[in-house]
């Protein structure tokens, strides 16, 4: 649990002036003009070298990170906006060579930008030299040292905070672990009489213990106060060593996904952390090796949930749930299959499952039921909170309706309630579209724009209109059943509460089916049996479609 949307606020950085990133670098493409320095930075004498266009950019992003910050957080923003626009640098520009040249480019950029800053009086760019010389790594760190020292000498009203950029001491830390287990945060306690402050990293771990969230916050008595303020966390002191290697283990996770879900504070801020980290007196301590669950203590524990009160009057399906719930989270997050989370529940059931399995409504209406006694038996093995436990049990109605939209219509094997697994780790969901309707594989939802409700619903109610779609009318009318769900999705999300989830891809059928003419006298169906086909009534579905294709202009 992060401490308080108000202390993280107070170090928001970015898009103060509506624009994405202040950061414009030159573009290093053969043939590119470079980037010219704003009229009136620069002297008379123009020095038009590269560095000095790159430096100028750099500094604009220095003075608007400096203008949208307090007083006494200067020091702080400024090591943390010049080590962002280092790390920028370092992936845009030093990869243009060869690996034998990367350090020699490195190198002359520096010694460049040296120089370029070392010749200047004004104060704006004395801020930005000292911040380089603290932060740059080996390959810049003597010239702009240099540098800086000769300007220092002569430079005049400078004031003190610049004098404390990148001069801060790691005195302590602590971590703080909410009670469901969704993530941790790791506080690192700066002590200074002038600016003492805290760096804090936010650990995920429903997205498998990423780092997703670093930011500056209050000094460390008050973080403390604030986490034993908001309760259902617990607090402990550890070496600074210790952070350090939960810390660099989480942004190991983070740079191994390819588009990871952190927050624009961590954008800002992993530079300054990554730094901080490496000035380190002792090396980290990496933390040990996670336990993992084997196929038979998961057995197990299913044994001892069905042993339990909890099971009782439970389907026939509950086993292979529960034993679903245990693979979930124990493959897919961190903290064990006893974690019991609002989160949680939130990816199982409107996620997680509805692309694991393909059953009919007889199979997914039993996990709600099942998903709810083992939330009650995991919260007595772990002695829970009872209001932790009542927010998850919550949450499974809140996130039921996904899985209403995922049930196909009819039975996809001999019995009611069977259901067909699939395999993340092959091409089973492909083979699995082709068996039941001699289909390829759907396509992939463009989930860019929507919100987390729309995105979750277009997953599911998509895939299902298509191929439901498939089986019902024939393959030539699965991509159009597709697009009319996708669109009802991104163009009337209002409309979904008119009729369940489950029905829509019914109706988007019922529509196509009409509107192809495949319905009526000396046609291959008639409305009652469509109606049977898809497992509705046709008033229903005669009103559902209605409301499509009067909401979204679609022909009759």
């Amino acid at each position: 649990m992060l401490i308080s949307g108000n202390l993280a606020r107070v170090t928001k950085s970015r898009g103060r002036d509506g624009r994405g990133s202040h950061l414009r670098l030159v573009d290093s493409s053969p043939g590119s003009t470079p980037a010219q320095p704003p009229v009136g930075v620069v002297g008379t004498d123009l020095d038009t070298t590269p560095s000095v266009a790159v430096l100028e950019t750099l500094l604009e992003t220095l003075q608007l990170d400096l203008a949208a910050a307090p007083p006494a957080l200067h020091p702080v923003i400024a090591e943390a906006s010049v080590a962002r626009s280092a790390a920028l640098l370092a992936d845009q520009l030093w990869p243009a060579g060869q690996p034998d040249e990367i350090g020699e480019v490195e190198r002359f950029f520096w010694a460049d930008a040296a120089r370029v800053l070392g010749e200047r009086r004004d104060l704006e760019s004395f801020v930005l030299l000292t911040s380089l010389a603290r932060t740059v790594g080996p390959a810049g760190r003597l010239p702009l040292q240099r540098a800086h020292l000769s300007r220092g000498r002569t430079q005049y009203g400078v004031p003190d905070w610049v004098s404390r950029i990148a001069g801060f001491r790691l005195t302590s830390a602590i971590v703080s672990e909410d009670v469901s287990g969704d993530g941790l945060s790791v506080v690192l306690d700066y002590d200074d009489d002038q600016h003492p402050h805290t760096v804090v990293v936010f650990v995920d771990n429903n997205q498998g213990a990423i780092a997703k969230d670093v930011f500056v916050g209050p000094p460390v008595d008050r973080v403390v106060e604030a986490y034993q303020r908001g309760g259902r966390v617990t607090v402990r002191t550890v070496r600074p060593a210790t952070a350090a290697g939960i810390i660099l283990q989480a942004l190991g996770e983070t740079h191994d996904h390819d588009d990871p879900p952190v927050t624009e504070d961590f954008e800002f801020f992993s530079g300054l952390l990554v730094n901080r980290l490496t000035q380190l007196p002792e090396r980290p301590i990496r933390p040990p090796v996670r336990p993992q669950l084997s196929g038979r203590q998961r057995d197990q524990l299913v044994t001892e949930f069905l042993d339990s009160g909890y099971a009782s009057g439970l389907p026939d399906d509950a086993a292979d749930i529960a034993r679903l719930w245990i693979d979930h989270a124990v493959d897919r997050t961190v903290g064990g299959p006893l974690r019991v989370s609002a989160v949680l529940v939130e990816l199982f059931l409107s996620y997680w499952l509805p692309r694991k399995v393909l059953a009919d409504s007889t199979y997914f209406a039993a996990v709600p039921r099942v998903v709810k006694a083992w939330l009650e038996f995991a919260g007595e093995r772990t002695a829970l909170d009872l209001a932790t436990v009542e927010e998850a049990l919550d949450a499974v109605d809140v996130w039921t309706p996904a899985l209403e939209a995922a049930a196909l219509a009819e039975p996809i094997g001999s019995r009611t309630g069977e259901r067909v697994f699939l395999d993340d780790t092959s091409d089973d969901l492909e083979d699995a579209y082709r068996t039941l309707a001699g289909l390829g594989a759907p396509p992939q939802p463009d989930l860019r724009g929507l919100d987390k409700s729309q995105a979750a619903t277009l997953t599911v109610l998509a895939p299902h209109a298509w191929l439901l779609a498939g089986e019902t009318l024939g393959t030539d009318y699965a991509a159009e059943a597709y697009e009319i769900a996708d669109r009802l999705v991104r163009d009337a999300p209002d409309l979904l509460t008119k009729a369940r989830l489950s029905t829509w891809p019914r109706a988007i059928v019922w529509l196509l089916a009409h509107r192809h003419r495949l319905v009526g006298p000396g046609e291959p169906l008639t409305p009652l049996a469509l109606a049977s086909e898809l497992s509705s009534s046709p008033p229903t579905l005669r009103k559902t479609a209605k409301l499509l294709t009067d909401t979204l202009i679609l022909p009759r």
